[in-house]
């Protein structure tokens, strides 16, 4: 089964391993299951996207 949620533990290359999954009536899968990261990482990660997301701001801005 396809999947487009990557931060699913059961998501391989945006496909679901997982032989059976129940959908809800949102069209949610019942058996996700999100990937959890320690706190330091987390605040790194949030950090450097943000750098990377105002950078690109940044740049877009000057060709105008």
């Amino acid at each position: 089964m396809k999947c487009d949620f990557n931060f699913c533990v059961y998501n391989q290359n945006f496909e679901c391993y997982l032989n059976e999954v129940g959908i809800d009536a949102l069209g949610m899968c019942k058996q996700c299951t999100v990937v959890s990261l320690q706190e330091e990482c987390l605040e790194k990660y949030k950090t450097e996207q943000l750098q990377k997301i105002l950078c690109r701001y940044r740049d877009s801005k000057k060709i105008m």
